[in-house]
């Protein structure tokens, strides 16, 4: 197995310079003709760097953890193969946990991802209520959520309102005038819904669900008031599609989802949903946590608001 030793000679350099290089020190000065050297001599003996010293030597574990909901939905799943190719590129390994939307789940995976020495976070849940979110300070482990605003942390937020309006736009088109709109949590949502109904001129009722039992009322609620137009969040598409199903003569028209392609297939019930840039969402997911790590200076609260999400319809 190759040393950084070989690399030295290989290239011709000390082997100070090859750490410096392997180790991505802005402190060192070298050339790009040194540079070009070192890569060379480390692709040619095919060095893989000790990754349990570097560890010891730098106090990074160079892994992230991403904290996710149940990886069958497939904005989850497409969303963390995207964060994983971003973190290859950064030569950072992803540590995944799946959980599901009860505190004390979550609590169990935020646990099992510190276990493991993370140095950086991702969540696409919220976490600041949870018992080891005051580890994650305490460590100095920065947080990065996934589309909603949350305490102590970078938020990454999907810029989906006119996005929502183009859907109620449709909705009204096609005639309805009350549309139910169904969402796991009421931020930022409700504020945006609020707008847009009155721009759009029609009904938005907004409901949310995040516990088993909320979950459970909003069903109820689909076989009590048979909605004509649903806005929803994809999780609990199944279950509600079932409802519908057992219901003589009810055929509403769903947008669900974000980033939810394949709903497009799922029922015919379902004309359209709302598309985000996972792509650019999980690169500057990464990007700004792995800023925080190499610059603890920095602020580790804020957002940014990615470009528009697109309403896209399924079926005329």
């Amino acid at each position: 197995m190759a040393t950084q030793k070989d690399i030295a000679r290989e290239a011709g350099v000390s082997n100070s310079l090859v750490s410096y290089y392997l180790t991505g020190s802005k402190s060192a000065r070298m050339s790009d003709e040194t540079r070009k050297r070192i890569d060379a001599a480390i692709r040619k003996l095919n060095y893989r760097p000790n990754q349990l010293a570097r560890s010891l030597r730098t106090g990074r574990s160079k892994s992230i953890g991403m904290l996710i909901g149940n990886i069958s939905d497939s904005y989850f799943g497409h969303l963390a193969e995207e964060v994983l190719d971003a973190a290859r590129k950064h030569d950072y390994s992803l540590i995944l946990a799946m959980t599901k939307n009860e505190p004390q789940e979550r609590a169990n995976a935020l646990e099992f991802l510190m276990r493991n020495q993370i140095d950086g976070l991702l969540t696409c849940l919220s976490v600041s209520i949870l018992p080891g979110a005051k580890e994650l300070q305490k460590r100095g482990i920065p947080v990065l959520r996934f589309g909603y605003p949350e305490p102590h942390a970078i938020s990454l937020l999907d810029d989906v309102e006119t996005a929502l309006e183009e859907a109620c736009l449709y909705f009204r088109g096609r005639g309805h005038r009350r549309v139910f709109c169904f969402f796991d949590t009421p931020l930022p949502w409700n504020t945006q819904l609020d707008n847009i109904e009155k721009k759009v001129g029609i009904k938005l009722i907004h409901r949310t669900f995040g516990t088993t039992e909320e979950t459970e009322e909003l069903l109820h609620c689909i076989e009590t008031d048979r909605p004509e137009a649903i806005l929803m969040n994809g999780r609990i598409l199944y279950p509600l599609l079932e409802r519908i199903d057992a219901l003589p003569h009810y055929d509403p028209e769903i947008v669900a989802g974000v980033d939810e392609f394949r709903l497009r297939c799922e029922s015919r019930l379902i004309v359209g949903g709302i598309q985000t840039n996972t792509t650019l969402k999980a690169q500057q997911g990464i990007e700004m946590l792995i800023n925080c790590l190499d610059h603890p200076e920095l602020s580790r609260e804020g957002s940014l608001m990615l470009p528009p999400a697109k309403f896209i319809r399924y079926r005329d």
